[in-house]
């Protein structure tokens, strides 16, 4: 694979993921302050409802497709045909399980109009995402990029137009479905130009049998990452749910880091899984480093400065978020901690092995949910949340370390950690600042304690500073 395709990838991924997230981050605010905690946790549950269902439509056929013709480029014609036959047919079998489910799960009437529009827009996404999926697989992510980029852009635009008229909540449902539909019309367009799909009911079967254990690994995954704020909507009042989110979600924003990282370079670990144990093991301990030095002092940020960043955010109108994003800043770094050690095991064809290990997950999470929940409300969902992200970082750690090779990640950690706390003091003692500007000077310190203790981020920090004069020179 040719450097400057991956850094091609890279740079478009990295953009469109960036600005796609920048305008997701403001709309979500927007909304969010709009609708205030008992709208906006109606909201919360209409999707969490459908996007539970949703999970089943693919059945890990998208993922395997990825990990097929990432290695023989010849397969993605049959192989894009058949998933996108597949997923049509489940995805209107889960449409009309949506429909009946929905009123003994007890929503009122404005949930339940948000299901049925959220319930189109999801299914035209998941069709979208297979395609995505064939680009990841082709190395054209920046085909992915374009079309992810105006998806959020088309969204952000209708969205803003009906907060700005005094829209209600199912219009801004409406404005998804609007986006879904357009961007799927343009794949369409795309696809129809540039690929003769195939289609083979026989391969298909075959297919589905291979793809499962990304498809269970999937599902498992959204128990333990996303299944909380659905058992809260069926037990809990809809003003929690919408407390929980409003905090959840800022710290959902962050995951774009750890995952536009592993989307690039995913087809990359595959080939070197197969050719070269020795090349991956190096290239997993360098991106859990690059991650731990995000996820560590992001966590630390988060934690410090919960309370004027979600009252400047929200117009003050979450003050009961402010504990809840306190404990689940610390989602974020065992995500990232998390994030590489789960892909060493995808990338050398231990899917079943991760599967299972988030299947306890998924079990854990919902066990500790029905305890806490009724107890401790949302209090208890996150705790929940960061006793099964603890259970995910120490499975995959002692797999990886038994059954696949002896990664070296805590050595990794000491300059982290001391930087990572040094930031933090310097946040709180600036606490009563504009929390940006906090953050900002804390930040700096940050990078200043990192590069100048350790060599590898000294070479990176140097390779950009490089790059930045360059590009000054060549301008001026």
């Amino acid at each position: 694979m040719e450097l400057r395709l991956v850094l091609k990838n890279a740079a478009a991924l990295s953009v469109a993921s960036v600005l796609s997230k920048a305008i997701s981050a403001i709309v979500g605010i927007s909304v969010t302050r709009y609708l205030g905690p008992e709208t906006f946790g109606e909201y919360s549950s209409a999707l969490a409802f459908v996007s539970t269902f949703i999970l089943f439509a693919d059945f890990g056929l998208s993922n395997y497709m990825v990990q097929e013709g990432s290695r023989d480029e010849s397969v993605l014609p049959l192989y894009l045909g058949n998933t996108l036959l597949f997923k049509g047919f489940t995805l209107l079998v889960i449409y009309a399980l949506m429909l009946v489910l929905m009123h003994p799960a007890g929503y009122n009437q404005s949930i339940q109009s948000m299901v049925i529009v959220f319930g189109l827009a999801s299914g035209l996404n998941a069709l979208n995402s297979s395609v995505y999926n064939y680009f990841q697989a082709k190395q054209q992510m920046y085909n992915a990029a374009i079309y992810q980029f105006l998806y959020t852009f088309l969204i952000g635009a209708l969205t803003i137009l009906v907060v700005v008229k005094r829209g209600n909540v199912v219009m801004i449902t409406v404005s998804q479905l609007v986006s879904a539909a357009l961007i799927s019309f343009m794949l369409y367009a795309h696809l129809r130009r540039n690929l003769r799909l195939k289609f083979d009911l026989r391969r298909l079967i075959e297919m589905t049998k291979r793809g499962l254990p990304f498809g269970v690994a999937t599902i498992f995954l959204y128990i333990y990452f996303q299944i909380d704020a659905l058992m809260l909507s069926l037990m809990r009042p809809t003003f929690e749910v919408g407390i929980y989110s409003a905090a959840y979600k800022l710290v959902a924003i962050l995951l774009l880091i750890p995952g536009i990282l592993t989307s690039v370079i995913y087809p990359i670990l595959f080939q070197l899984g197969v050719d070269s144990k020795e090349k991956h093991r190096e290239t997993i301990e360098k991106i859990f480093k690059v991650l731990s030095a995000v996820g560590i002092p992001g966590s630390v940020l988060l934690f410090v400065l919960a309370n004027p960043l979600l009252t400047w955010l929200y117009n003050n109108r979450f003050p009961q978020s402010v504990p809840i994003m306190m404990l689940l800043s610390w989602f974020f770094a065992f995500e990232c901690l998390s994030f590489s050690l789960g892909d060493v095991l995808t990338t050398t064809n231990r899917q079943w092995t991760r599967a299972k290990i988030q299947g306890g997950a998924a079990l854990l999470n919902i066990v500790v949910n029905l305890y806490a929940i009724p107890r401790y409300g949302i209090y208890g969902a996150s705790v929940a949340t960061l006793i099964t992200e603890l259970y995910v970082f120490v499975m995959y750690y002692g797999i990886v370390r038994l059954r696949v090779y002896k990664i070296q990640i805590w050595r990794q950690l000491p300059v982290i950690v001391l930087a990572s706390l040094a930031m933090g003091l310097t946040a709180y003692f600036l606490r009563h600042l504009h929390p940006l500007l906090s953050a900002f000077i804390a930040g700096i310190l940050y990078l200043i304690i990192l590069i100048g203790l350790d060599r590898d981020f000294q070479r990176i920090g140097g390779y950009i500073l490089r790059q930045g004069m360059g590009r000054f020179n060549t301008r001026s």
